[in-house]
């Protein structure tokens, strides 16, 4: 009979129940509870790096925008400036053709700035408006433009609060200066008016939420112009209190508040405009900063969840992809920063630099701007010297390390790039250091170009206009009077005499009465032509009113020379002047007065010629008298 021997056991099977055993489940919940803490502590941090994120990425945005705005509003100021000046000359030197010269100021700045002039004489009546040919002699005395001059003493722009015009019965920003008699005594006063939503037109430009505002205000307060998603002028005219910017907070800063006009909390951030008594604020609601991480932060909350119920090994793989996912974040921000601005800049072209290697990748607008095929440029070496002019290179290289020592927020330049045709192009280069290593060092720079010619022939030809006769294109008095002045100086320094020839033709009025203006006109520029050709080229011709003229000797030894100077001019009047089948026939009455024998400075020594000139118009014209003979 065999034997009989014991069966082995089947192995044990894993069994449900044996999760749910006392010390297992004991130690879970040991585990859990030392688990949990840490899993929800990192999901809070990141939280809360989330909002700090949110803030301090609406704040670089925010001082962005206000930088771009500050310097569209100061660039827009500074041409109504210039237009003043302008205006107020041409008021003073040549009334008569002040109409034609504001029609020439509107279809030069209609794109640009759109404007109504108006100008009140001494009394405060309308003695001009391009508003409405009715408005002329209107009693504007409680203007506010016309009161800030009679307490005004010095030549300066005055920028009023936002107002009601009278004329157009509409909200506008009010732009004026004073026109003065020598004395000082008040004459004239030039106003442009600016309708304040045009100051927000960046608005629409700007992506910072649907509860963004932008405002341009009053040191003192005084809402000039504010827009928002919903309304455009919403709150112009009101004052608002309590403001960080006051005059004596700096020039640029940020603060959080709610709004004192519609109640919302916002990041703002502020950049004055100190020589114009101006601030603009660029808001950003708190909610919209935040909203930008919503989806990041319901993405966190549910991997916090996910880690709290595995609470295995499964869960610090999800913590490493939460690592992962904050990282991704965290570069997808700067990434945004660096594009914002390419995004934002309408026209503008885009460049990304290595500052390690210091090449510079341009985008197809970029290379367009700066006419060439490379996708790729040097910043740094001889590789500038071959596209920019050579007189901007040490001011761009000094700009450029200025930013890239820390010295400067943002990097700025103006300069002119050389095209494949020869030509020289002005282009305005703005850029910031978008990423550092973790030693603070500079990485990464991106900006972008602009062509700016149309502004630079803008500026040149106001400060053209400015300093020239518009008819002739003979200096006109502001020019002579620089220099004279300068003549003066340097014959005290040297010890010699100066000599003014101060004419007006005779027989001039006929001219424009028998044949018209037109004539007239042309017949000035002939004799600007035909005088100009006679002096030597250190002298001055200058044309002061409607047919009076001035030739600024700078250096002259006697009366004698000066006489026969005048006399040579005389001479010339007196040929004909043929204009077409028109042969006209003029003279002149000339005075003449030396430095320092008949006046020490500029205005008396004008004035001595002047009384010059009418002495010899006293004494049948066509003649030369010296000023000591009068």
């Amino acid at each position: 009979m065999p034997s009989l021997t014991p069966s082995a056991k089947p192995p044990s099977r894993v069994r449900l129940g044996d999760f749910f055993r006392p010390r297992v489940l004991r130690d879970l919940a040991i585990y859990l509870a030392l688990m949990l803490p840490i899993v929800w502590g990192l999901v809070a941090v990141e939280q809360s790096r989330f909002a700090s994120l949110a803030q301090a990425g609406s704040k670089r945005d925010l001082r962005n925008y206000a930088r771009v705005f500050t310097e569209e509003v100061r660039a827009t100021v500074g041409i109504v400036d210039l237009s003043l000046i302008q205006l107020r000359s041409i008021w003073q030197n040549d009334r008569a053709d002040f109409p034609k010269a504001v029609g020439e100021h509107a279809r030069h700045l209609r794109q640009r700035v759109p404007l109504m002039v108006t100008v009140f004489d001494a009394q405060g009546r309308v003695a001009y408006t391009n508003a409405a040919p009715s408005h002329g002699g209107r009693d504007m005395q409680q203007a506010i433009s016309y009161q800030a001059h009679l307490g005004i003493s010095d030549d300066r722009i005055y920028v009023s609060r936002p107002v009601i015009c009278p004329l157009t019965h509409a909200w506008a920003v009010q732009f004026s200066r004073s026109v003065r008699d020598a004395q000082g005594r008040l004459q004239a006063v030039v106003m442009a008016t600016v309708a304040p939503d045009y100051f927000v037109r960046f608005y629409d430009d700007i992506d910072l939420g649907p509860n963004a505002s932008v405002s341009l205000m009053r040191t003192d307060g005084t809402v000039i112009a504010r827009s928002t998603r919903g309304s455009i002028n919403h709150g112009t005219g009101q004052v608002l209190k309590d403001n960080p910017h006051a005059s004596h907070s700096p020039v640029t800063g940020s603060f959080r508040r709610v709004g004192q006009i519609d109640g919302i909390e916002r990041f703002y951030t502020w950049h004055k405009l100190p020589e114009y008594g101006m601030v603009v604020t660029v808001g950003e609601a708190v909610q919209d900063a935040e909203a930008r991480f919503t989806q990041q932060r319901a993405v966190l909350t549910w991997v916090g969840a996910a880690v709290s119920l595995v609470l295995t090994l499964l869960g610090w793989a999800a913590l490493g992809a939460t690592d992962r996912r904050r990282r991704a974040l965290k570069a997808l921000a700067a990434a945004e920063a660096r594009w914002k601005l390419a995004l934002s800049a309408t026209g503008d072209g885009v460049w990304d630099c290595d500052v390690v290697t210091g090449l510079a990748t341009l985008s197809a607008r970029a290379r367009k701007i700066l006419d060439t095929e490379r996708s790729v440029i040097s910043w740094y070496g001889s590789a500038l010297d071959a596209i920019v002019h050579p007189d901007d290179l040490p001011e761009l290289r000094a700009q450029l390390r200025g930013h890239l020592a820390g010295k400067t927020e943002d990097f700025a330049a103006e300069f002119r790039v050389r095209l494949r045709n020869g030509d020289w192009s002005w282009t305005d280069a703005r850029g910031t250091v978008s990423e550092r290593d973790e030693l603070g060092m500079p990485m990464r720079m991106v900006g972008t170009f602009s062509n700016i010619d149309a502004r630079k022939h803008e500026e040149a030809r106001m400060r053209r206009l400015a300093h020239e006769d518009a008819l002739t294109g003979l200096p006109n008095r502001v020019l002579l009077g620089d220099r004279l002045r300068q003549a003066i100086r340097t014959a005290i320094r040297d010890g010699h005499k100066v000599a003014v020839i101060y004419f007006d033709l005779d027989q001039f009025k006929p001219v424009n009465d028998t044949h018209g203006h037109a004539v007239g006109d042309r017949l000035l520029q002939l004799v600007a032509r035909r005088l100009r050709a006679g002096l030597r080229e250190a002298d001055t011709l200058a044309r002061v009113g409607g047919d009076e003229f001035v030739v600024l000797l700078p250096r002259c030894d006697s009366l004698a020379d000066a006489s026969t100077v005048a006399e040579n001019i005389l001479y010339q009047l007196n040929q004909p002047f043929e204009d077409g089948e028109l042969v006209l026939r003029i003279s002149g009455s000339l005075g003449i007065a030396l430095f320092p024998d008949d006046g020490m400075d500029a205005e008396a020594l004008l004035h001595a010629a002047d009384l010059a000139m009418y002495d010899a118009k006293a004494h049948g014209r066509n003649r030369v008298t010296a000023a000591h003979q009068t």
